[in-house]
């Protein structure tokens, strides 16, 4: 099944904020309507009970009324007085009709609908006068009392309702709130992960890239930019395997060329050495001799070259105990002549030493080591080799006399090619790769090849390594 891939970096973004937009928009345009709704609904209740409340005073106050014009009419026996009374009393009905519409009760209507029927009947000035101490008009009274309580308790009734929808509706745009919320958020995560997923395949694919492992061969899934990134990865990785089989291919060619000159050198020493071509005398046989050391050495290093050319493609080999006395004997036994013509004193451990290694890597960074101590130790100066054995591997160091290392060079010295501005002694110049060579083995052991402090000596590299199964 084909998976369905953004086109692009940029669309992916634009969908995201376009979507998290539309349901915030939503939100707001939700809530708007139904703040405007609550609004109109809060005023018009607001209005409605002040307008009924204003209506049943006004009824009560004109029921007053009606009983005080027709006891100035018979008193005074005005004929317009009762006219008025007439005119009050249809007015009453009016406004009575209005509040009915509004606020509708059987029991009061019935009540005053008898009253009404009552009041209707007094336009005869004998009926009036008869009615003045009558106790309907006290009944009639309570009535629009009554009639106000109710109107009151309606009010408050509809007002309670509209609390009640109020808390609904703001229950509703909080809930609606809180979905959009989510939804957002999980927008956020979802177009989150769109982008972070495949960088954080990208990144994965470089790390292995810098590791030297072979990175993941699937295609990326993210937008068209970071496939293609992707697959720049994947063919960087190529490129990169080719320059180092180049590499590889190279040193093997050089270090054959070497081989062959170098071999016929040292047959002609041989000869001379061994006095076949002539006699020699004693400073001409020790110049020979000395060619022939150092001609088995270059052979030894090109060999070590290979080897080390060969071990570099080999990620996988064995850990073992490794006796560092011989070893640290051989290099003086190698070193010898160096070390005689500078006079210098070497300190081996007092106590055997053993380390948790393999055997050609550690050989490989004890000579790199020793070899720049004797070139860059002080004359008469001292080279101090220390090592411990512990719980967790042990560490080993090469200590010595002479010029410190600059604080801004003391980590430069470990790229390869670099050389610091203290001045090598020797025959040889150095090449820049010692250093870097002895903490690409201790890499390749799982330790670590660091420059230290030490109060008795002015450079001291250690040598950390660490038990292996």
């Amino acid at each position: 099944m084909t998976k369905v891939r953004p086109r692009s970096l940029l669309h992916v973004v634009l969908m995201g904020f376009v979507l998290i937009l539309l349901a915030l928009g939503g939100m707001i345009w939700h809530n708007s309507r139904a703040l405007d709704h609550l609004s109109r609904l809060a005023s018009d209740e607001m209005e409605r009970a002040v307008v009924d409340t204003r209506r049943a005073t006004l009824l009560a106050s004109q029921a007053m009324e009606l009983e005080r014009s027709l006891r100035r009419y018979v008193v005074l026996e005005d004929v317009k007085i009762l006219a008025s009374f007439e005119r009050q009393l249809a007015d009453y009905q009016g406004l009575l009709a209005q509040h009915r519409r509004a606020i509708t009760d059987a029991q009061w209507d019935s009540k005053l609908d008898l009253s009404l029927s009552w009041l209707r009947g007094l336009r005869d000035p004998s009926k009036a006068r008869a009615a003045v101490n009558n106790a309907k008009f006290d009944l009639f009274n309570q009535f629009n009392q009554q009639l106000e309580t109710v109107t009151r308790n309606r009010v408050d009734e509809r007002i309670t309702r509209v609390r009640q929808m109020i808390a609904d509706l703001t229950r509703k745009i909080w809930w609606v709130s809180g979905l959009v919320v989510a939804l957002s958020l999980l927008l956020v995560f979802i177009f989150t992960y769109l982008i972070i997923h495949p960088v954080r395949q990208i990144e994965s694919r470089i790390l292995s890239l810098g590791a030297g492992v072979e990175p993941d061969p699937r295609p990326i899934d993210g937008p068209a930019e970071l496939a293609r990134l992707g697959e720049k990865i994947l063919w960087l990785h190529e490129k990169l395997k080719m320059l180092e089989l180049q590499k590889y291919q190279f040193l093997r060619h050089v270090s054959h060329e070497l081989k062959t000159p170098l071999a016929v050198l040292r047959e002609g020493t041989d000869l001379l050495c061994e006095q076949l071509v002539g006699p020699l005398t004693p400073d001409q046989h020790e110049i020979c001799v000395m060619l022939d050391d150092n001609s088995r050495r270059l052979q030894q290093l090109i060999e070590r070259l290979l080897d080390f050319n060969r071990l570099s493609q080999q990620k996988v080999f064995k850990h073992e105990p490794v006796a560092v006395g011989p070893m640290l004997v051989a290099l003086i036994a190698e070193y010898r002549l160096a070390l005689e013509s500078k006079q210098i004193c070497v300190h081996l451990p007092v106590a055997p030493l053993t380390l948790w290694a393999e055997p050609y890597r550690l050989r490989l960074i004890l000579d790199n080591l020793f070899s720049n101590a004797v070139s860059y130790g002080a004359n008469k100066g001292n080279i101090w080799i220390r090592g411990q054995p512990d719980q967790e591997g042990g560490w080993l160091e090469v200590a010595n006399q002479g010029p410190p290392i600059p604080l801004v060079e003391q980590e430069r010295i470990f790229e390869p090619f670099e050389q610091g501005s203290l001045v090598r002694h020797g025959l040889l110049k150095g090449s820049g790769i010692g250093l870097s060579i002895a903490r690409e083995s201790a890499h390749s052991l799982g330790g670590e090849l660091i420059l230290v402090n030490d109060e008795g000596a002015d450079v001291c590299f250690r040598l950390m390594l660490k038990y292996h199964s």
